[in-house]
């Protein structure tokens, strides 16, 4: 192995960083990455234990929920990236105001959406699923309310949680993770499976849980971990263009997620169309596939990272370098993961009590995935995450409104309805999906026309 050392040294290390720097920096990831999504499928197969319908009705207003969430982790995200940049450019009162303020605004977004979906819960599944049985919408309801609470507590903790990502704190960063989820966890069992509270309890297990996530977060930034001196006061204090920067990016990252979430309800809607078992299938199948996203989220947060950093301190194609390299190497251990996890997949189905009828679905949708993402999951989305950093979220967004439209819309929809393939047609659309972003996005990061967005803005510091 010490081959492979020396040439990831050789690939990695520069003057921005070392090599060993970056490695710590992706296993903890790593681990960041495994926690999150392994006890989400956990929690997804107690869920799955109440039965199909509480898991479809729960997959029904997942986009619901996510589109509302991002209203604030688009801007936390934002956020990251400021204090990314204010960190390259080793600038520590832009630091302690970056992190004040995109903590205060990420609380407010959410208490305002936040109750807004309480309120309108029942008339907005209604009318977005008039034809299911009476009983995923009363199940559907109870669970956005109980979400819609669970978004105050989440936000403060998403917005210091990208802040130690952005920071390259990493080991802060899983210690949050391990925390909320380890805590969504057993409150999961103790909710669903001890007390027998059905959805409701897999919703008050993510109250509990993100409430106790937030004030670890609070604790660990103010008293524990403070290099930069943020102080309570600093979350109400608002500097012009600390909130602008912060705005300018978060908001078309905020844009392109809410269309994207929209999309993928123009697929739930269609997928609604399909009997339980199916839409149960499809939601096993994406909680699965997300533990194959382990190393692929980690190599994603490195490039918001190093590239944030990178533009900070105006060294542009050292950022660019690192986004192509961190690329190559992840589409090695993307197919690695997947080789690793492909065969677990009867194993893992087990965990989700999944049906006769439903796992020869499962495991079709998942095997079509399992192609897919080695060959274009990482130049999907690797080099977006770096052209966002840099300040061309725009056309980032238009790129992957359209992949969706195309591939998933669609190509989806064509194939699992009219030409009744069912879920496996969505599948086929999604990797098609994935293919087109990465065609296009090569050759926008080989254009460097992109440059010129980050140049401008060093110039205003």
């Amino acid at each position: 192995m010490r081959w492979l050392h020396q040439r990831l040294e050789r690939l990695l290390t520069s003057d921005q960083f070392t090599y060993p720097e970056l490695r710590n920096m992706f296993w903890t990831l790593v681990l960041d990455q495994f926690f999150i999504l392994f006890i989400n499928v956990l929690a997804t197969a107690m869920v799955s234990s109440i039965g199909e319908a509480a898991i479809a009705a729960v997959s029904m207003v997942g986009i619901i929920n996510g589109m509302v969430s991002l209203m604030f982790t688009s801007l936390a995200s934002g956020g990251g990236i400021v204090v990314a940049r204010a960190k390259g450019r080793a600038d520590h009162d832009d630091i302690r105001h970056a992190i004040g303020e995109v903590t205060g605004l990420c609380c407010m977004v959410a208490i305002a959406f936040g109750t807004l979906l309480y309120i309108f819960a029942e008339p907005l599944v209604r009318a977005i699923y008039p034809d299911v049985e009476p009983m995923l919408i009363t199940y559907a309801v109870q669970y956005m309310h109980l979400m819609a609470i669970s978004f105050i507590p989440y936000s403060i903790f998403a917005a210091i949680f990208n802040v130690f990502r952005s920071l390259g704190d990493t080991r802060s960063s899983l210690l949050l993770t391990i925390v909320i989820n380890v805590g969504h966890l057993i409150l999961s069992m103790l909710f669903i499976n001890g007390l027998h509270l059905g959805v409701s309890g897999s919703g008050l297990s993510y109250i509990v849980a993100r409430s106790i996530g937030m004030l670890l977060a609070l604790v660990w930034l103010l008293k524990v971990h403070n290099e930069y001196a943020v102080r309570i006061r600093d979350f109400f204090r608002f500097r012009r263009s600390t909130t602008q920067e912060i705005f300018a990016l978060g908001m078309p990252m905020t844009l392109e997620s809410l269309l994207m979430q929209g999309g993928m309800l123009l697929v739930q809607v269609y997928l609604a169309k399909l009997t339980t078992t199916a839409l149960a299938a499809h939601a096993v199948a994406n909680s699965m596939l997300n533990l194959y996203h382990t190393t692929t989220g980690a190599f994603n947060t490195m490039a918001g990272t190093v590239c944030g950093q990178c533009y900070g301190a105006q060294k542009y194609d050292l950022a660019r370098d690192y986004c192509l390299r961190l690329t190559r190497i992840g589409r090695i251990a993307l197919l690695l993961t997947v080789l690793i996890l492909f065969p677990l997949t009867p194993l893992l189905m087990k965990l989700y009590h999944a049906t006769a009828e439903g796992a020869p679905i499962i495991y079709t949708a998942l095997a079509i995935g399992a192609v897919s993402l080695p060959l274009w999951w990482c130049d999907s989305y690797l080099p977006a995450m770096a052209l966002r950093v840099a300040g061309d979220a725009g056309f980032t967004a238009v790129v992957s409104v359209l992949a969706l439209f195309l591939g998933r819309c669609v190509l989806g929809y064509l194939l699992t309805i009219p030409l009744g393939l069912g879920v496996p047609g969505v599948w086929i659309g999604l990797s098609a999906e994935w293919a087109f972003r990465a065609l296009v996005l090569h050759f926008r990061f080989r254009e460097k026309n992109w440059q010129h967005l980050v140049t401008v803005h060093a110039a205003r510091h």
